[in-house]
């Protein structure tokens, strides 16, 4: 299961959608994230209204949470079809506001470049046709 930085932030921030992520997380054979997803939820968690730290802070709080639930840092072997995967859903699905974002574009190659489902709580993502959870 590929984990997006959405489910990320979720979890660790305790918000309302953090146990059916949790849940669905304890299903998982070899949960997975990017380094790309890993920085989007540094980004997201060093925030005021967050943890509220530096971002060297928020990497040590997100390596520690990702390690305490094995959950592997990996990046897929064939980069280029990740690209290809990113402009593709870009181009069906749309980036910007009320679309997907640039992280989510990548997100969903990931996950479709490692054959994943993902673990998202983002609505635009469960309209394509990777596989989402919860």
């Amino acid at each position: 299961m590929f984990v997006d930085a959405c489910a990320i932030v979720s979890m660790m921030a305790g918000e309302a959608t953090a146990a059916a992520h949790e849940a669905a997380l304890l299903e998982a054979i070899t949960p997975v994230t990017s380094t790309l997803a890993a920085w989007e939820a540094i980004i997201v968690l060093s925030r005021p209204d967050q943890l509220n730290c530096r971002y060297s802070e928020a990497e040590g709080a997100v390596v520690e949470w990702l390690e305490d639930r094995n959950i592997k840092l990996r990046d897929p072997a064939v980069p280029r079809r990740v690209l290809s995967y990113a402009v593709a859903v870009a181009e069906q699905h749309g980036i910007g506001k009320r679309y997907l974002s640039n992280f989510d574009c990548f997100h969903y190659a990931y996950a479709k470049a490692m054959r994943q489902p993902l673990l998202t709580l983002d609505q635009l993502l469960r309209n394509t046709d990777v596989e989402t959870k919860p």
